[in-house]
């Protein structure tokens, strides 16, 4: 899997933009791959969304529970640090972005750095 600044992330060009409508069919289908158990592919299609600047919650608040599920807190403070640039929300709920930043530095410091698959 490609992450979101580093070329290779599948199906997204770099700079290239994705269309909205294209973006929620791969959250969705993100969601579903989810519930099937494939998880990583899930995880392409969100951070497709990631890489593109997507302006809704949706895929970064489910790689951010992906990425705390797996202890990848590198990958959480990257998503939610994207998430607080490109989501248009209300305030409570950049604290809770801000608040994911804060608990993965903190835990950065207390385990090793898994890679995130």
């Amino acid at each position: 899997m490609g992450i979101s600044g580093i070329s290779g992330i599948p199906g997204v060009p770099q700079g290239e933009r994705i269309p909205a409508d294209e973006l929620v069919r791969d959250f969705l289908r993100g969601q579903n791959l989810e519930q099937l158990g494939r998880t990583d592919e899930a995880i392409d299609l969100y951070e497709r969304a990631v890489a593109a600047s997507f302006d809704a919650a949706g895929p970064y608040d489910r790689l951010i529970w992906i990425y705390q599920s797996r202890n990848a807190h590198r990958e959480v403070i990257r998503v939610a640090e994207a998430s607080l640039r490109n989501v248009r929300t209300y305030p409570a709920k950049r604290q809770w972005y801000e608040g994911q930043i804060t608990a993965a530095r903190a835990a950065q410091g207390s385990s090793p750095q898994p890679r995130p698959r």
